[in-house]
């Protein structure tokens, strides 16, 4: 099965992909050398592998999408997958005010001209809160290694791979509750909120497609977004980016350890990072996430080379 994708003109693939952490994060798998990302989606009691890749230079810019195997797919279940990797890739997202912006600025020219902006997020709200809740207070490593578990120990194996698996559904996560997560997943005390999380989706309590489509400003929906069970203020904030809300900061230790390189002379508090990027409304985030993710590549080399530690 093939499935072509029109993109943005300001569509990067590799921008797109490898400038945010998630791409790292299972079941994802990043393929450097052939400039490909492979993920699996869930359709119902069903999921798919799939592979995404770039459009040849000299044709139209697109992204083509294969499932490899001998698999036939009905039109409900290809839209089903164009859905989910345009969510991803956020093909829905107008960033040329973004863009416009730092054309303006000489520091922030080289923004544009990369097609920065589009942060890679999940095929659906639900993954982007658990992964989301499965970042704080933890290390990078310890991340990768619960949600691996959680995809390991609870997603339905692809129909054209069985040795691969989807994320979790919220069914899935429900009937498995707090304390089988908490052993078999490593998730500590966010095994609490991971497993209420999922009970109020399946009783239809919290409203993912909503939250997802939703009109309210961004304090409204951080708001809102707050009032889920182990979602704190940077959770939501981050919740807000992976929404498309750019105009509100998360600030944890690492924007704090950011800002501290920069300025090392300053008493450095949440406040005063937030009120630095206020400058760059309605897009701070979008400033601090370029600048952090440039200084990670100076020490560590392309994101796109990285291991998954």
């Amino acid at each position: 099965m093939r499935i072509t994708l029109a993109v943005p003109a300001d569509f990067e693939f590799e921008t797109a992909v490898a400038s945010h952490g998630f791409f790292a994060l299972a079941p994802n798998q990043w393929d450097a050398r052939g400039m490909s990302l492979t993920t699996v989606l869930t359709m119902g009691n069903e999921s798919i592998r799939v592979t995404v890749k770039p459009s040849p230079p000299s044709g139209k810019p697109a992204v083509r999408i294969l499932a490899p195997g001998q698999i036939r797919l009905g039109q409900a279940h290809r839209s089903h997958i164009r859905r989910g990797i345009s969510r991803m890739l956020r093909l829905d997202e107008d960033l040329s005010p973004f863009h416009c912006m730092c054309a303006a600025d000489p520091r922030l020219e080289s923004v544009a001209t990369s097609r920065f902006g589009r942060l890679l997020r999940s095929p659906s709200l639900f993954e982007d809160i658990v992964k989301t809740m499965c970042t704080c207070n933890i290390t990078w490593r310890q991340t990768l290694g619960i949600v691996q578990r959680l995809v390991d120990q609870y997603g339905t194996p692809a129909l054209n791979d069985p040795s691969s698996r989807a994320f979790p559904s919220p069914q899935q996560l429900a009937s498995v509750g707090e304390a089988r997560l908490r052993t078999t997943c490593s998730l500590g005390y966010r095994a609490e909120w991971v497993a209420r999380l999922a009970k109020e989706v399946v009783e239809g309590r919290f409203d993912l497609e909503a939250c997802d489509q939703s009109s309210l400003d961004s304090d409204e929906l951080h708001r809102h977004l707050r009032s889920i069970h182990g979602v704190g203020d940077y959770a939501a904030s981050t919740l807000c980016m992976l929404l498309g809300r750019y105009d509100r900061l998360a600030v944890d230790s690492e924007t704090v350890k950011h800002y501290k390189l920069q300025f090392p002379r300053r008493k450095v508090t949440p406040t005063l990072v937030r009120k630095h990027y206020e400058r760059h409304q309605p897009f701070p985030y979008l400033v601090y996430w370029w600048e952090m993710w440039n200084r990670y590549r100076d020490e560590t080399g392309q994101a796109t080379s990285w291991s998954k530690e």
